[in-house]
């Protein structure tokens, strides 16, 4: 009887227990469920992230071709990327070396672009660019700097880019290839931290290496057609040279020959005179095309140009110079680069005196430079022979300069 009244209490006490306990499982099971449909869903948004990425990558990859000129793809590239939500402003910048000069190429996202293309960007070596191109990253490091609150951490200042806004954050990457540095793209956002997520910036640094790689294979591409264009230039300016006779006839050839090789560009030639000028420099003749520019003229005959021309025919040593900057004396000079405006002795016997060649490209066309150097020095030496093998007239009178 006992047994019985127990087994009526502790019967029901224990379906209640096990149902407490079914639903508290089903419940945890319920949660448990929930969790995981939210690590896959953001499972699905991440690998769709990625996917969409990955897509993006290979559209932007097909763009780029063998046949895309030097131009082109920094266009396509600075287009790719200045559409992306997070990019505001987009600059790219190239040299031939980490320690600079570098011009701007191409920028989008500013009221005047205009006003930056072309011209050189500021290099302090303290800076925000200087930092993020000599800095060399670990192993499996990102090669790029980022400034996630440019307000608040003070950097990179007004005069560095002085189109970028005071707030915001900036990722700057270097362009390398081949062991160089070539120069660096910079991507500016309107909000701050924009530049945090790491598998986007990863994303954003694959662009940007496939950017530099493509960059690298359309400037070989064009350095070989243009190498192979200046040889057949080169072979018929030689060839057609020991025919001249004047001077008008070899300045004619070599304003025809340079206009093929090098596009918009101005021939003059300095031939040494018996006489010295005032202040003691060598003396030369100039022959010019006719109706130069009043800015051309200013140059051709300035006395700073006329000791460097001196210079020039004396150390039988070529020099580069820009007529756009205040022209310094040869020994600044010497080392330089690359320039809008080249001067290359033409050298001469006793009696010919040899003289100057000077080549001036336009400010907006690609400057002179040290490969351009080979050719301008052989089509000197063109008219070196011409004058040595020849009594050449002259139809005209020249300017003393």
């Amino acid at each position: 009887m006992e047994l019985w009244i127990l087994g009526l209490f502790t019967i029901p006490m224990i379906v209640v227990v096990l149902c407490f306990r079914i639903v508290r499982v089903r419940r945890n099971w319920g949660e448990q469920m929930q969790v995981l449909w939210r690590e896959s869903d953001a499972l699905r948004s991440e690998l769709t992230f990625h996917h969409n990425q990955m897509h993006l990558l290979g559209d932007f990859a097909q763009q780029f071709n063998g046949e895309m000129s030097f131009a082109e793809g920094i266009n396509v590239g600075l287009d790719a990327l200045w559409h992306l939500p997070e990019i505001d402003a987009v600059a790219a910048l190239l040299g031939e070396d980490e320690l600079g000069p570098f011009q701007y190429v191409g920028i989008r996202g500013v009221d005047d672009p205009f006003a930056f293309l072309g011209k050189e960007c500021p290099l302090p070596l303290w800076g925000t660019l200087a930092h993020a191109l000599v800095h060399r990253p670990a192993a499996g490091e990102l090669d790029c700097l980022s400034i996630n609150n440019i307000l608040s951490e003070g950097k990179p200042l007004p005069e560095e880019f002085p189109w970028l806004p005071a707030q915001g954050s900036l990722l700057v990457l270097p362009l390398r290839g081949r062991g160089k540095t070539i120069g660096s793209v910079i991507l500016y956002s309107r909000r701050t931290d924009a530049f945090q997520d790491e598998s986007r910036t990863r994303f954003l640094y694959a662009m940007v290496v496939y950017i530099s790689r493509a960059l690298l294979e359309s400037r070989i591409h064009e350095q070989s057609a243009r190498w192979m264009r200046h040889l057949v230039s080169l072979q018929l300016l030689t060839h057609t040279m020991t025919g001249i006779d004047s001077v008008e006839g070899m300045l004619h050839l070599l304003r025809e020959e340079s206009a093929d090789m090098f596009g918009a560009v101005s021939v003059h030639l300095f031939l040494h005179s018996a006489h010295t000028t005032a202040n003691g420099h060598t003396a030369f003749r100039l022959y010019s095309a006719p109706h130069l520019s009043q800015q051309e003229e200013r140059f051709v005959h300035s006395v700073d140009l006329q000791r460097l021309l001196s210079w020039v025919l004396e150390a039988e040593q070529p020099l580069f110079i820009d007529p756009q900057e205040t022209i310094q004396s040869p020994d600044a000079l010497y080392y330089r680069e690359n320039g809008h405006c080249v001067l290359v002795p033409i050298l001469g016997s006793r009696e010919t005196g040899g003289g100057v060649l000077l080549m001036l490209a336009p400010a907006t066309a690609r400057p002179f430079d040290e490969d351009d150097l080979i050719v301008v020095r052989t089509i000197a030496n063109s008219a070196s022979v011409a004058i040595g093998n020849h009594r050449l007239t002259t139809l005209v009178d020249s300017t003393p300069v």
